[in-house]
């Protein structure tokens, strides 16, 4: 073939591929969720259909079956990976450093406890099935983890990632999420490939890792800030996009050339922006991307499926997944009880960190390429994890049952670690942030009344943080970042922009997704009085009318029971 029709043949089938991953998340997935079937396990079931080790086996004999699967899913998992990146930077974005530190207990103590105490039971097991002791390592630490990317999915899902439970889960995820780098630094002296000792080899390698963990923190606080400042200040908002993916995508290149795990720098990229003003756009922007990604992730988890395989020895690999369930659940209780978490919550998280996950697949792929253990031993441990992970998010129906039975045997002990939504206790929400906004501020911080405003003009957002006001930068038209900003405490919400062509549709949009919540509205002039009180506004204030002061005076003073408009 010549090298030009080679090249226009593999461009139609990355084609073929695209069309149908989005055919996949657009319409599959949703199909299966409405029976309740939760959208990761909808990937995951279709990836082991589409995937080479499903209706791609025919496709020599049936060819129209080569455009309706994937037959190397090579391409697939690696854009999957970027789905692990963007997961852990959102999470960096809901968390802050200050957040991290007050989770040191349950990150460095619980966290380090579950992956030591899980790998030393599972090394034993290995060892009494006459494992190699490199192979029983291995296995051991492999099967010690979790899936970070299915388990954050999953409860993020069911509103569970910003709860105790879900930061308690999210506590030992990262703790695991860094212990990878030991594992890949013992997996590489055990095939020889370190030409150093394994405890030089591991010092050098943590030395490394801190040294580019401590450089992305002092050029993040130093810079990132004031790049941020100025892409906003742009009129063109795909530039902000661009800068934030090429943020991510190089602190995640520079923690993998250091032997970390790309999702690190991702994380810390998040916990850096998650103290400027742009968090909450920034998440607006990642968020319908990081779940695509993420799709692709789990399609590719689901194209390792080999079904032959499964039906071939059928009780050995239900004995094994059933075995590092419950033995995991059994541990990680044990293990939240004498860090005194609360029963309940310590029955829940046994069941939500059950599994093994995605670095799993990793380690035991270096053990294969290095021939640590027989390629057949191998693929069948690959096969134990890829059908672990498929049926955790049925196993996460099983959690607050098994929440309540903890609850009733162990009871309460301490209070698990919890964040606070966004802004915890804010109660007005201010769109805009012009004079108008500036006196509304003003007089709710003389009140004590805490509030949150965002504006979208950049240079103003900088001299009004220098003044201490609680600003944030976002666009009042994006439908998402109203619903990050408004939680159960806000009481009102106020749209003080000055472009009244702008504000009939946001308070439109905004009366739609909450019909119940007060909006009051600044209007220029008695024109737009009744059509803003058509679209839904509570009060409408009109400009000449000293309209800073008067919707202090609204937001600050008791409801009154009368039904008279303002005017």
């Amino acid at each position: 073939m010549e090298p030009a029709a080679a090249g226009h043949h593999h461009l139609i089938g990355v084609i073929a591929n695209i069309l149908l991953f989005f055919a996949v998340a657009g319409v599959a997935v949703p199909l299966l969720q409405r029976f309740r079937i939760s959208s990761v396990l909808g990937y995951l079931i279709c990836g082991a259909l589409i995937g080479p080790f499903g209706i791609a086996q025919f496709s020599e004999s049936h060819p129209v079956l080569a455009h309706l699967s994937i037959d190397t899913p090579a391409t697939v998992h690696m854009f999957g990976e970027f789905g692990v990146i963007a997961l852990l930077f959102m999470i960096g974005l809901e968390l802050s450093l200050d957040r991290l530190k007050q989770l040191r207990r349950f990150i460095f103590g619980l966290g380090s406890a579950q992956i030591l105490v899980t790998a030393v039971i599972i090394f034993g097991i290995a060892r009494l099935f006459d494992n190699s002791l490199q192979a029983s390592i291995l296995l051991g630490a492999s099967f010690a983890l979790s899936s970070t990317a299915i388990v954050m999915k999953l409860l993020e899902e069911q509103k569970l990632s910003g709860l105790p439970i879900g930061v308690l889960c999210f506590s030992v995820l990262l703790m695991q999420d860094m212990a990878v780098v030991p594992i890949l630094v013992l997996a590489a002296s055990f095939s020889g490939d370190s030409d150093t000792g394994i405890v030089t080899a591991l010092g050098m390698s943590l030395a490394l890792g801190a040294v580019t963990v401590a450089g992305i923190y002092y050029l993040g606080k130093k810079a990132l800030t004031p790049l941020l400042r100025s892409v906003s200040l742009s009129t063109a908002p795909e530039w902000l996009t661009a800068f934030i993916v090429f943020a991510v995508l190089g602190c995640s290149a520079l923690t993998h050339a250091a032997g970390l795990s790309p999702a690190l720098g991702a994380f810390m990229v998040g916990l850096l922006i998650a103290e400027t003003e742009f968090k909450h756009e920034v998440q607006v922007i990642i968020s319908p991307l990081k779940g695509l990604l993420l799709g692709l992730f789990f399609l590719s988890v689901g194209m390792m499926i080999d079904l032959t395989e499964v039906m071939r020895s059928p009780g050995l690999l239900s004995l094994s997944v059933a075995g590092i369930y419950l033995l995991k659940a059994c541990l990680i209780l044990g293990l939240c009880l004498a860090f005194r978490i609360p029963g309940r919550q310590a029955g829940e998280a046994s069941v939500y960190l059950a599994q093994p996950g995605e670095f799993a697949l990793m380690i035991l792929g270096v053990a294969m390429s290095t021939k640590l253990m027989p390629a057949s031993d191998v693929q069948f441990f690959l096969l134990v994890t890829a059908v672990a992970m498929t049926l955790t998010p049925i196993m996460f129906k099983l959690a607050p049952k098994a929440g309540d039975y903890a609850h009733r045997l162990f009871g309460e002990r301490e209070a698990a670690p919890s964040l606070s939504a966004i802004g915890g206790k804010n109660k007005i929400v201010i769109a805009g942030f012009g004079r108008v906004g500036e006196v509304i501020a003003n007089a709710l911080e003389e009140r004590r009344v805490p509030y949150i405003a965002f504006d979208h003009n950049g240079e103003r957002i900088k001299r009004l943080k220098e003044k201490n006001f609680r600003v944030i930068y976002g666009d009042a038209r994006k439908k998402n970042l109203w619903r990050h900003l408004i939680g159960e405490n806000i009481e009102a919400a106020v749209i003080a922009i000055d472009d009244p062509q702008a504000v009939k549709p946001i308070l439109k949009s905004l009366r739609a997704q909450f019909p119940l919540l007060p909006v009051i509205v600044r209007a220029k002039d008695k024109a737009d009085l009744h059509t803003l009180y058509e679209e839904g506004a509570s009060e409408v204030i009109v400009e000449p009318l000293e309209v800073g002061l008067r919707i202090a005076r609204l937001l600050t003073e008791e409801p009154e029971h009368s039904s008279e408009k303002t005017t």
